[in-house]
Order: C-alpha cells, then structure tokens, then sequence
C-alpha cells in the first residue's frame, strides 16, 4: 500500500491570519487545546483583498473544509470534530472549518530520520503492520504534527478538488505476511 504524508500548500499569499489565537488556544499543542472547547468556537482573523481559503490548513491547527471532512468520512467514519468559525470582523466575512482528530499511530520504523531537534521528519519510512487498516491518522512521535493518507484517500481528494495541501509520499516497510503472499 502506498502512504502520502499531507503538508499544507505554502504557495498562498493571502489566507486569513489568526489575530489572538493564542489567548484561546495556550501554550504547547493547539490540537490538544482545541479537544477542551465546546464543539462550536470562533476565532478571529484578518484577510487581504483577495483571500484564499484552503481546503487544508495546519497551522496553528491541522483544519479542514466540509469538503474535506466529507471525503474524509468515507475512509474513517468515527473521526470526531470540533468545528471552527474563522471570522473576519472588518470585512464581515465567516467561514466554517473542522478540526479533525486523527488517531495517533507510533508506526515509524527505525530507518526514519529527524531534524531540528525531532521537530521535523528528514526521511519516513512507515511500518505497514503497525498501520492496520488505518487510512488516515497522524503520526505519534515527532513535534511537528504529520497527517498520512492512504493513496486511495489522496486520490478522492485529488477528484474532489480539495485544495491546499501537497501529498509527500512515503516509504513503507511492507508486513511480513504480506511478503510472504507475495513470493507464493
């Protein structure tokens, strides 16, 4: 099987920027932070002119669009949001986003390399067998939050037109028994 790991498309200028997130969120990590509020919270942001509103974003939060969540859906049903109102006050503008909270898997093997002082993963390689049937979940171990996706669940997003994120893919380590079916 074949994993992508998710990250949030740099190349858009003007998506809204959080204006005192932090006063809500705390320090350390704001996903944790976000499982305590209520199931419906906004928070404040400034746009441009022409903002651009991506379907996937990661900071300070992994959020996702109804179209994402939706799709999403499909692959891990029991996947439990918390929705969040981004609201620009000046422009009178609101959208409506989803935090989603992935199931948390320790399934790097030992040939994965970190930077930054295990912030960032240099090289990840995936142990299929500790993945099970998991099609989408974040990655248990480095600071930096990763998403990985199964192929089948980029590709549904890729059709959809969900925008904002770039697939990465990675290296798995295929299950023994997997290989031994193979050689048959």
């Amino acid at each position: 099987m074949r994993y992508f790991m998710l990250e949030q498309d740099k190349g858009y200028a003007d998506i809204p920027n959080p204006v005192n997130w932090f006063q809500k969120l705390g320090p350390g990590d704001a996903m944790k932070s976000v499982q305590n509020f209520p199931d419906r919270e906004i928070f404040m942001v400034r746009t441009g002119d022409s903002p651009i509103f991506p379907d996937f974003m990661t900071e300070p939060m992994v959020m996702v669009t109804e179209k994402v969540k939706k799709c999403l859906w499909l692959y891990e049903p029991n996947i439990p949001v918390k929705e969040i109102v981004l609201l620009d006050r000046q422009k009178r503008t609101t959208r409506n986003y989803y935090v989603p909270k992935f199931a948390e898997l320790d399934c790097l093997t030992e040939g994965s390399k970190y930077t930054n002082w295990n912030y960032d993963l240099e090289y990840a390689e995936l142990d299929e067998e500790k993945i099970g049937d998991k099609a989408i979940f974040m990655l248990k171990g480095p600071e930096k939050r990763n998403i990985v996706a199964r192929m089948d669940v980029v590709e549904s997003l890729l059709r959809r037109g969900a925008k904002g994120f770039l697939p990465k893919e990675t290296d798995v380590r295929e299950s023994r028994r997997f290989e031994k079916r193979r050689r048959i």
